[in-house]
This record gives structure tokens, C-alpha cells and sequence, in this order.
């Protein structure tokens, strides 16, 4: 029950956007699946070398899942501090890809544009994560800081993995996505605990206990654990656009996905580093 008490009182209204999100996602769903039927366009192809307009139903719903979950993370870490602006602001991005979607349904992928408005609810989003101040729902972050930082990064790191595991289903073929690349996920994986597994307190030498390898281990390790973290961000980098972007291949979301796996994991090692307190343990 401590979860719920850490949750504001207005975060219902958060969860009403989440399930608006469910009928937007099953609506865009229910459309591809009619228009393979329409069209005659068997599964598993992904899309189709004759009908033009299906292409754009199934582009519209490929889209949104792949925004979908940058959507989720900033939405509820978001909601942690102001539920009522982001439910506001959810709600705007979730009716703009209706829109987005009809725009694409016309058969004219320029008319998809008339969703642009969904910037609004995504970037205000990413504002609201980000800022600092007094909060809606008066968090004492001198005893709720490590809850909410744990649990930011824990959604981080799970949306990267998600992510990776989406692409892997969606494109099991080596040719399209080598099963390589899925080093730079677990090299980030590694870094992440490494990073974490040595305290402040522990590299700045004034803890109680200097642990098994002393201040000097320490250091050398969170180096270790650094260098690891930003070569796995520096290489998914390279894949995205020496492997996908500039050889120009028609299937791109391989890798973006290893780069946003990476991202995710390296960001959330950030939150859980820094943004507990120590002081807490003592």
C-alpha cells in the first residue's frame, strides 16, 4: 500500500489517459486488420508492392507503436509530480494521433500532418518531467526521493529492453536485424549495474566502509562502468546510422530500437545513480 500512498490523489486522471491510449491502440489495430482483408495482404508481410492506401493504414499504426512507449515513460514520470497537466497534456497526444491516423487513412501520407498538434502533449510532457519545483502532490522528497528515483529508473530500463524485444519479434531475421547488435543492450545492461554497485560515499572516501576494493577500487570501477555505459550509447549510434540510415535500408526500426535501448538504459543508470540520496542509509 506504500505505492498508492507515494501516488497523488489526482494520478486517477492519468490512468484514465492510459486507458484512452488502449481504445486508440486497439482502434488502429482493428483498422490494418480490415484493410488486410480488403486489400488481400497476408501475414506476415509487413506491407504491400501494390495497394498505396494500405501502406498508409499500416505505417499509421506501425508509427504509434514505435512512439508509444518514449510516450509512456514521460507521461508517468510526468504524472508523479503534475497528474492533472499531464493527463491534460496525454490526452491531447492520444486524440492527435486519431488524427494522425485519418490524415493517413485519405491515402495522401501528407495529410498525416493534421496530428502535428501531438507535439503539444509530447513535449510539454518531457517539460514537466524534467522540472524542478513545488509539485501537486507535496512530495517530502527528504523520505521519497530513492522511491521515486528507483522507480524512474526502473521504468527506463524496462522500456529499453521492451523495446529491443519489440524489434526482435517484429524482425527475427538476421539480415534485416543481426542478432549482433543486441551486444550493445547487455554491455549497457553491465554498465548499469556496475555503475550502481559502488556508492558516493564509497568514491568520495567518507563512508563508513570503504568496502572490499577501497576508495581507489571504486573509482576505477565506476570508470570502468562509465566508459562501458557511454561505449555501448557511442556504438548503438553507430549501428542506427552506419548500419540502417546510411545504407538507406528500407527497414530502419531495428535500429532505432538499439538505440533507444541504449539510451533508455543509460538514462536510467543516471536516474539511480544520482538521483537517490544517500544520506538516507545512514
Amino acid at each position: 500500500m506504500e505505492i498508492l500512498e507515494l501516488l497523488p490523489s489526482s494520478f486517477g486522471y492519468v490512468i484514465f489517459t492510459y486507458f484512452y491510449s488502449w481504445i486508440m491502440l486497439s482502434y488502429l489495430g482493428i483498422k490494418v486488420g480490415a484493410a488486410r482483408k480488403k486489400y488481400d495482404v497476408k501475414y506476415p508481410t509487413m506491407y504491400s508492392d501494390k495497394e498505396q492506401v494500405f501502406n498508409c493504414i499500416q505505417r499509421a499504426h506501425q508509427n504509434t507503436l514505435e512512439v508509444y512507449p518514449q510516450w509512456l515513460v514521460f507521461q508517468t514520470i510526468a504524472a508523479l509530480v503534475y497528474p492533472t497537466s499531464a493527463a491534460v497534456l496525454g490526452a491531447i497526444w492520444v486524440t492527435s494521433r486519431f488524427s494522425y491516423a485519418w490524415g493517413y487513412y485519405s491515402g495522401d501520407p501528407a495529410k498525416r500532418m493534421k496530428g502535428a498538434y501531438g507535439y503539444i502533449g509530447t513535449m510539454s510532457g518531457f517539460l514537466d518531467s524534467i522540472r524542478c519545483g513545488d509539485c501537486e502532490c507535496n512530495v517530502d522528497w527528504g523520505e521519497r526521493r530513492n522511491t521515486i528515483a528507483s522507480i524512474a529508473a526502473g521504468v527506463l530500463f524496462f522500456t529499453g529492453w521492451w523495446i529491443i524485444i519489440d524489434a526482435a519479434v517484429n524482425y527475427p531475421d538476421e539480415a534485416t536485424f543481426h542478432h549482433a547488435y543486441h551486444t550493445c543492450g547487455v554491455i549497457a545492461t553491465v554498465a548499469f549495474l556496475m555503475i550502481n554497485a559502488v556508492s558516493n560515499g564509497q568514491v568520495r572516501g567518507d563512508s563508513y566502509s570503504e568496502g572490499c576494493i577501497g576508495q581507489t577500487g571504486a573509482r576505477v570501477w565506476l570508470f570502468i562502468g562509465f566508459m562501458l555505459a557511454f561505449g555501448s550509447l557511442i556504438a548503438s549510434m553507430w549501428i542506427l546510422f552506419g548500419g540502417f540510415v546510411v545504407p538507406k535500408k528500407p527497414v530502419v526500426y531495428p535500429g532505432i530500437a538499439v538505440f533507444f535501448q541504449n539510451a533508455f538504459i543509460f538514462f536510467g543508470g543516471l536516474v539511480f545513480k544520482f538521483g537517490r540520496t544517500e544520506d538516507l542509509w545512514q
